[in-house]
């Protein structure tokens, strides 16, 4: 699974379109980065081998093999392979289950879940008779994917799959659920303003300008948010284009460390050691002979 992510981190989920929009993705985790994002479709997660680490703007959750999460829509987070995690990901749209707009099955049983603020994501480990059959059901569901002309039998499996949610959530106690919706809001704010504009030569100022708070209200909130100050996260963003830049473009190194704001060629190259472990011309090179051997 490639990640196509907009500059607001709003991500493309690969495999959705108009026409059917659910998409199911079978993911080794070792191979793959997820970094902060965001989508309107809604997500279940399982976790087939291995264990993971899923965080939102206010926790951090560890999922074991045969354990599972859901995340809402709109809900910025990030996923991390911890030990050879294999993820099976299903992903849909509301308007799959949902049908026409205010449609019955919106209001009454979608709109409730997506318009809470206070539900970002629930862990599914098993623990109760709706969470241990939602499992059951996901587990179904990746199976029927391997068959062909399922599009009827996948979307009844995740209707069951809702109403098990549905009554996972009626029955949890409200402390699994995150306080945190404001800090989200402006951190998308922030992080969309950092992406609009991490070609320039960017200011704590400037990006805390951007959701009209305070330089100090800008560092608490990235940093409760996620875990990292407002300019490390604009470097590391920096860093994720210029890979884009390495396996897309023939630019030269120093055109790229341009055009991604870093101010001269030996400071990128010591940024890009430092997150990639090998250096830009390397890592060029390395995707260049990956290619050859695969297609020469």
């Amino acid at each position: 699974m490639k990640l196509q992510i907009r500059r607001n981190m709003m991500e493309d989920v690969e495999g959705l379109h108009n026409e059917y929009p659910y998409a199911f993705h079978h993911t080794d985790m070792r191979e793959t980065t997820v970094p902060w994002h965001w989508h309107e479709a809604l997500e279940f997660g399982y976790v087939v081998e291995g264990r993971l680490k899923i965080s939102t703007t206010t926790r951090t959750h560890i999922l074991e093999k045969g354990e599972a999460y859901f995340t809402n829509s709109n809900t910025l987070s990030t996923v991390e392979n911890i030990e050879n995690c294999i993820l099976d990901s299903h992903l849909f749209h509301p308007v799959f289950l949902g049908g026409h707009f205010k449609s019955v099955f919106e209001t009454k049983y979608l709109n409730p879940v997506i318009q809470n603020k206070d539900i970002d994501i629930l862990c599914l480990r098993g623990e109760t008779d709706a969470q241990r059959k939602l499992l059951g059901k996901l587990r179904l569901l990746s199976n029927l994917q391997s068959q062909p002309d399922v599009e009827f039998q996948t979307r009844s499996l995740i209707g069951d799959i809702w109403l098990f949610l549905l009554r996972v959530i009626q029955e949890a106690d409200s402390s699994v659920y995150r306080t945190g919706a404001k800090n989200q809001d402006r951190i998308l704010t922030m992080m969309s303003f950092i992406q609009e504009n991490y070609a320039e030569k960017l200011t704590l100022e400037q990006i805390a300008d951007a959701a009209s708070i305070s330089t100090r209200e800008c560092l608490r909130c990235f940093r409760e948010s996620i875990r990292q100050s407002p300019m490390d996260y604009l470097i590391e963003y920096r860093v994720q284009v210029a890979k884009k830049f390495l396996e897309t473009t023939d630019l030269s190194i120093t055109e790229i460390a341009l055009r991604c704001g870093f101010n001269s060629n030996s400071y990128f190259t010591k940024i890009f050691h430092r997150s990639c472990g090998k250096t830009p011309n390397v890592y060029r090179k390395e995707l260049q002979s990956l290619e050859t051997s695969v297609f020469g």
